[in-house]
């Protein structure tokens, strides 16, 4: 069974689709990502912000178990990729590493593919969508209660993703997909994110910035008088 978690906060604010990466990257950081998955774990916000999905409530959820349960890290195998320590495996972890192996034969684009369950699945969707568009090829994701199907150019089922938002863990199986075929959908609004979410993230955010100390006191402003 997939759980459903609860998101959602009656006041929101609107951010931009930068301002809303910057602000999940630094989260990420703060929540313990190397900077390279910190920027994964931005780029899949924003994407989903332009996309009219808000992922941010998921993201600091997903960051906030990080830091008390930890996460799972992928063992790829031929037809299975496995959590190499029993855990959920981590969104951002294995989305990277789905879109280095896009183009790998036995990869999970070239034969059906079984994942061990994924914690917050919306956060792993923007990799899917650009591994599909970086081995030109169509593809299907199967789970218990249902299906997604993914264009090669990368649109993908709205109705689909929108339930996503709404689980916390999930076990699926992708598969190439035929004929699928979705427009571009264009003109979305950006997604509006609850303050609550924003508090969060911003209160993770800062985890990046080092403590003043007495001796960075001491040395702030300059060393010369400005009397001219």
């Amino acid at each position: 069974m997939t759980e459903i978690a609860e998101f959602g906060d009656a006041n929101t604010v609107e951010l931009s689709q930068n301002e809303t990466e910057n602000l999940c990257m630094k989260a990420a950081r703060g929540a313990g990502f190397s900077w390279g998955l910190a920027e994964e774990a931005g780029f899949a916000a924003g994407t989903l912000a332009a996309q009219g999905i808000d992922a941010t409530a998921p993201l600091l959820s997903f960051l906030t178990e990080k830091l008390t349960v930890g996460v799972g890290t992928p063992r790829p195998m031929p037809g299975h990729w496995q959590s190499a320590d029993q855990q959920r495996l981590c969104p951002i972890t294995l989305g990277a590493a789905l879109c280095d192996a896009a183009l790998l034969p036995d990869g999970p684009f070239g034969q059906d593919t079984r994942f061990d369950p994924v914690a917050y699945p919306i956060l792993l969707l923007p990799f899917i969508v650009r591994a599909a568009q970086i081995s030109s090829k169509a593809v299907v994701i199967d789970w218990q209660d249902g299906h997604m199907r993914i264009a090669a150019n990368g649109a993908f089922d709205r109705l689909a993703a929108l339930h996503w938002t709404q689980m916390k863990d999930l076990a699926m199986t992708l598969r190439q997909g035929t004929d699928i075929k979705f427009e571009q959908v264009c003109n979305i609004g950006l997604a509006a994110i609850s303050t609550a979410s924003l508090e969060g993230l911003n209160a993770l955010a800062l985890k990046t910035t080092v403590p003043a100390t007495d001796t960075s006191r001491r040395g702030a402003g300059s060393a010369t008088a400005d009397n001219d």
